[in-house]
């Protein structure tokens, strides 16, 4: 168990935190009247032409481009030590920026496990472990052990927060050659550089986790996002500290419903009470 729980550290830290997040964008304003006033998407896409993107707009570029983006779907893909991890998925922005979750992952040792986090709250259906349903975990609730973890990746999937916090950590952007094809879209790669010493300490405690169980953390965390013509991310890949993790990006504003799991489907049950 012991690579499982490594390679689960850096994706947990770093995968959700700075790719989910810097991808969420900021909150979309929803609306049903048709106007001829031109997308926050369209007004960013017009603006950007002929603009470079570098380490002072790149993630402004990214917020007001995805700005009109209420969905997407993802899919990601972490190997480490032998073994392998695969999560898909589907994130809906709510209103006030809020996003909800659905994502299943593959993950050694243990099997499928999902994950739903709605209205607040967070669903994981562990397999035989929760018998087949959902335990539903509320973030908030002090007097459960499991909502405090659960509540940091709430608040790491916030994107107007986490957004502004990782800004602080990038130290360079570069762009890094020509537009490649990235499943039927054309998106351009650029290398992101940040420094791990300046994400805020909620944000490090799983680097902080890796690194008392032994692992090197290093002085710089790289990573490269390839973004389409509208600055959407469509994907982003990093080699860190062993573990290699590819995402990618689809589906902008037409990404997969996400729903709580009906009455029927849920437990309170927690299995891993004494």
């Amino acid at each position: 168990m012991r690579s499982s729980r490594r390679l689960l550290a850096v994706p947990a830290a770093v995968a959700l935190v700075w790719s989910l997040t810097a991808c969420g964008g900021s909150s979309p304003e929803a609306s049903t009247e048709t106007t001829t006033k031109p997308s926050a998407s369209a007004e960013a896409t017009k603006e950007a032409e002929g603009v470079e993107i570098t380490q002072a707009n790149f993630l402004k570029a990214i917020s007001d481009a995805q700005a009109e983006a209420s969905s997407y779907d993802f899919s990601m893909s972490t190997s480490a030590e032998g073994q392998s991890m695969e999560a898909t998925g589907s994130v809906q922005i709510e209103d006030g920026g809020a996003q909800a979750l659905s994502m299943v992952m593959e993950l050694p040792d243990m099997g499928q496990m999902e994950i739903r986090m709605a209205g607040g709250l967070t669903y994981m259906n562990l397999g035989g472990l929760t018998g087949g349903k959902f335990l539903q975990v509320d973030p908030s609730d002090a007097s459960n052990p499991l909502a405090a973890g659960l509540g940091d990746m709430t608040g790491e999937i916030d994107p107007t927060k986490a957004l502004a916090d990782a800004e602080a950590a990038v130290t360079s952007v570069t762009k890094k050659g020509d537009a490649e094809d990235v499943e039927v879209v054309e998106a351009t790669p650029y290398e992101v550089v940040m420094d791990p010493t300046k994400l805020p300490e909620e944000q490090r405690a799983g680097l902080d986790q890796a690194a008392a169980a032994g692992a090197t953390i290093p002085t710089t965390f790289v990573y490269t996002y390839w973004l389409d013509a509208d600055n959407r991310v469509r994907k982003m890949a990093f080699d860190l500290m062993g573990s290699k993790t590819e995402m990618t990006f689809s589906n902008w504003g037409s990404g997969a419903p996400v729903t709580a799991p009906s009455a029927d489907q849920i437990t309170t049950e927690n299995p891993f009470a004494g």
